[in-house]
């Protein structure tokens, strides 16, 4: 089964979620773009040394750590983030440097996924010795009405089913903020925001015809696990 590693899983969700909002590079004989507004601090603009997924996601992970300064000044990014960059971004756009050489890319991240990253952070920050994550047992009975959780899903061997699985998750009208934030295997870890109880929406999205079933073990730092079948 293929082995489905976080760069590669969240490159391929940022693309499948802003690929309809996102311009392509501006051609050769484009005049040079104006610079970008410096007042959203969601919003950074780094120099990307070309187009492919490897320089972008380079160039990505870099405007997240500037990012990260200016909403909280004094945050510094872990590898782990960095690496997980991509799954933060609400949108991206190329635009030729102001020199008029090389290229820049403009990236906007999503305020909620920063917001939680950052408080997540604090959190551990502030955590005793004695804290520890959740069980692995937990269930959707830990999160009793709406808010927000972590939900695994395995069985995402290749790129194509997990953009299915983000499709699935984002139509559903009772789930909002579905920000993929780790992976490992054939499975990913999803952050997520509900309008009703978590066992009502794991009711919905199992439901007939679905392709998600229970998992049959419940996976650690999850408040539910689910299995994907294609």
């Amino acid at each position: 089964m293929l082995r489905i590693w976080l760069p590669l899983v969240l490159a391929v969700g940022v693309v499948a979620g802003v690929s309809a909002q996102t311009a392509g590079p501006q051609a050769a004989g484009a005049p040079p773009n104006a610079p970008a507004a410096t007042s959203n601090p969601y919003s950074a603009t780094v120099p990307v040394a070309g187009t492919s997924d490897e320089q972008r996601n380079a160039a990505i992970a870099s405007a997240l750590g500037q990012v990260l300064q200016q909403v909280s000044p004094g945050f510094i990014a872990s590898p782990d983030v960095l690496t997980q960059a991509s799954g933060y971004v609400r949108d991206f756009r190329y635009q030729r440097a102001a020199s008029g050489n090389g290229l820049q890319l403009q990236v906007d991240f999503d305020p909620g996924a920063i917001g939680r990253l950052v408080a997540a952070n604090q959190g551990s920050a502030a955590a005793t010795p004695g804290s520890a994550a959740p069980a692995a047992g937990s269930t959707a009975a830990s999160v009793a009405q709406g808010g927000s959780g972590n939900l695994w899903v395995d069985g995402i061997d290749n790129s194509h089913a997990f953009a299915s699985l983000l499709s699935t998750l984002r139509a559903d009208t009772s789930l909002h903020d579905v920000v993929p934030v780790a992976a490992e295997g054939d499975g990913v870890l999803l952050h997520l925001g509900f309008d009703q109880t978590l066992a009502t929406v794991l009711a919905g999205l199992t439901g007939p015809d679905s392709h998600l079933t229970v998992a049959a073990q419940p996976h650690q730092g999850a408040d539910a696990s689910l299995h994907w079948t294609p």
